[in-house]
């Protein structure tokens, strides 16, 4: 409860997200490479924002590798480091302070490639304030294995996102991932927009004469 009064910024809480997301990406190029290829795609990742009367969610999606039972489990863990720490994400941390900054509800879908289940968590925060850490997990088999994704959405949202803010999310993750972009190993939208880096040679005025 108290990452909540955390200060932080939005955009670097959905950072986490995609960082969460890109890391995945990388512990498994490989793999998801042939993947990708086969499919006519590449990494992807969607962050919506939808304003549903008094509820509004967001959401965000990505086409990484997705998570086995015991891979969610340890990702819900307090604190519990990630088995590869040299990357992007090395504290354990990031997704879980992020949920919890952003809103009080927040779930989280995944299925892993190769794998025919999918698993679902709900973290109510306040109820786990209130005493009660209970988190059960609902399941769909007989998917296909080639599926893999994972979905967090948060809903009871501490603050709100309208206005300059979403212009300034959108400058700082073109920024944050302009390495990815130009590799081209990374879509990443914010609702309806592709995102992508201006490159500084673009905006420099050339002297021709």
């Amino acid at each position: 409860a108290s990452y909540r009064r955390m200060n932080y910024e939005i955009w670097y809480a959905l950072a986490e997200f995609v960082d969460n997301s890109t890391q995945s990406y990388a512990n498994n190029k490989e793999l998801l490479d042939s993947v990708y290829e086969r499919d006519g795609e590449k990494l992807e990742v969607r962050i919506t924002y939808e304003r549903q009367g008094d509820d509004p969610v967001l959401r965000i999606v990505d086409n990484a590798m997705g998570m086995n039972y015991a891979e969610l489990e340890h990702a819900l863990k307090i604190a519990n480091p990630p088995a590869i720490t040299t990357g992007r994400c090395r504290y354990g941390m990031g997704m879980k302070t992020s949920s919890c900054w952003i809103g009080n509800k927040w779930s989280i879908s995944t299925k892993k490639l190769g794998e025919t289940t999918e698993y679902t968590v709900e973290i109510d925060v306040k109820r786990i304030e209130g005493g009660d850490p209970t988190l059960d997990t609902k399941t769909i088999d007989g998917l296909a294995p080639e599926e893999h994704y994972t979905r967090i959405e948060i809903r009871d949202h501490n603050r709100e996102f309208k206005g300059r803010t979403i212009g300034k999310i959108k400058d700082y993750l073109k920024s944050m991932y302009r390495v990815d972009f130009r590799a081209k190993t990374l879509d990443l939208w914010y609702n309806d927009q592709l995102l992508a880096w201006e490159e500084f040679e673009s905006k420099l005025r050339c002297n021709r004469a």
